[in-house]
């Protein structure tokens, strides 16, 4: 019997065989890796570019709309009656009746790749995308000046207090709305680039090209140089975390 399995008629055929299998499964494990390989850079490229538009958006929202009527308001409770004539007269207190930008073109099987590595990624991006999608704010803004702020005879003809107190609640309004974008910008610069800067410069992407995610990141810092005036301190999310009443308590 020993003879047998001895016989080279025996051997080199068994070694033919598994020599040839082993070859197809280190090609299907080797091809399967480049596949979840390229999976997860996708990922990370469409993670990395979807949050340099979320960023270039609010920085646009913050300079051309929010602090601009957040002064406006200013200035009109501090009594400026020709700027609150000129307000209504231009309807400039109906802002904002876009809807935020959505993003759903990154597949289940995709993050489930970025997830199998660092689960903390995904749950960065599903945040970023939580925040971007909040929208409350917006509606009840929306809807506050359609009830109060539409109609100048209208407003004129409230008690003086009853206007105080409709110009107040506006910018109540516009300073969440403030502190939303805020958080936003506060969370992709402190949050999600330095993740994705790391997670990209580890050793598993050693032999294939992340130069298009790399890219991404610098233009995003970029922008945030371009516009550091509106980048709150680095401290910004502890003081609101410690402020109002969770700060007494």
């Amino acid at each position: 019997m020993l003879d047998f399995f001895l016989n080279e008629k025996f051997i080199i055929p068994l070694l033919a065989t598994l020599g040839a299998s082993s070859t197809i499964i280190l090609m299907q494990f080797y091809a399967r890796r480049v596949k979840e390989t390229k999976q997860k850079i996708y990922a990370v490229n469409y993670i990395c570019d979807v949050a340099h538009r979320v960023l270039f958006s609010e920085f646009i929202l913050l300079r051309h709309t929010i602090k601009p009527h957040i002064e406006l308001m200013e200035r009109i409770t501090e009594g400026d009656q020709e700027l609150l004539t000129k307000t209504f007269l231009s309807d400039e207190f109906d802002i904002l009746k876009a809807h935020s930008q959505s993003f759903s073109h990154l597949p289940n099987e995709f993050s489930l790749q970025l997830g199998y590595d660092d689960i903390n990624l995904v749950q960065i991006f599903e945040t970023l995308l939580y925040l971007n999608g909040l929208e409350i704010n917006r509606k009840n803004l929306n809807e506050f000046v359609k009830n109060n702020l539409k109609s100048m005879d209208n407003f004129v003809a409230k008690t003086e207090k009853e206007q105080q107190s409709i110009l107040y609640t506006y910018y109540d309004y516009l300073t969440s709305l403030e502190h939303e974008s805020n958080r936003i910008v506060t969370f992709i610069l402190r949050a999600l680039s330095p993740a994705m800067k790391k997670y990209i410069g580890s050793y598993s992407f050693w032999l294939y090209s992340t130069k298009n995610a790399k890219d991404i990141i610098n233009k995003t810092l970029l922008l945030a140089k371009d516009n550091k005036d509106l980048i709150p301190d680095k401290d910004y999310m502890e003081k609101v975390k410690n402020g109002g009443i969770q700060g007494e308590l």
